[in-house]
């Protein structure tokens, strides 16, 4: 009998997001025996090196691919502001300072976040579509081990409202979703200031102005 699933895209911002990716990855791995073809992964972030972290299953170890990774980095980042003001209006006058190289996250700034997505934006938008056409492809769509539930693909975005990268993009990778997949449904998940809290002691002093930021988005959008 065919195992009933459904088509579905996880997409992880920043480094919280990527570590969601990650074990959700090592459960269907330990659940199916496999990763089903109709499911797919995205981590986006701002840290320009490869995602490195794995974990242990019966199965072997669980990573992440190049594949299933997307840096958006930045190089020289207050050059493109200064030439591109009109694009970047939002970005208050106190954080333009913080407009630095994006190759090693985004320093737990916001704006740097979203400043990463604007510049990075074809390329993201280009990953979104190839990895749903990947997942929605006809031979999958009959493969003999499963039986889909639906025809949609349904996407599930994790993220962080605490840090930079996470925090700043998660607005505008809904929206981008959206546009990529107009009939799908898509879910979020945020992690909240007290978990990160209760993950790590160290580099919390912006974890809820972020947090609050990130609400005031929400509440204003």
């Amino acid at each position: 009998m065919a195992t009933k699933i459904r088509r579905c895209l996880y997409v992880g911002l920043g480094g919280t997001g990527m570590t969601a990716l990650l074990n959700t990855k090592k459960t269907f791995l330990e659940t199916y025996g496999e990763i089903p073809p109709m499911i797919g992964f995205l981590g986006i972030d701002t840290d320009g090196g490869a995602y490195k972290k794995d974990l242990d299953s019966k199965y072997g170890k669980v990573f992440l691919t190049p594949n299933e990774q997307l840096p958006i980095i930045v190089d020289d980042a207050r050059p493109i502001y200064d030439v591109s003001k009109q694009h970047f209006n939002w970005i208050p006058e106190e954080n333009i300072y913080a407009l630095t190289s994006m190759n090693l996250g985004a320093g737990q700034v916001r704006t740097n976040g979203r400043f990463a997505l604007t510049v990075n934006y074809r390329q993201v938008e280009s990953k979104i579509k190839t990895i749903i056409d990947t997942i929605t492809q006809a031979q999958i769509r009959n493969n003999a081990k499963y039986e889909l539930l639906n025809s949609n693909v349904e996407i599930h975005l994790v993220f962080s409202v605490c840090g930079g990268t996470g925090s700043g993009t998660f607005i505008n990778t809904a929206y981008l979703l959206r546009k990529c997949a107009p009939s799908c449904k898509i879910t979020g998940y945020a992690i909240l200031p007290d978990v990160c809290e209760a993950m790590s002691k160290h580099g919390m002093a912006k974890v809820k102005p972020n947090a609050y930021g990130a609400v005031q988005d929400l509440d204003r959008l």
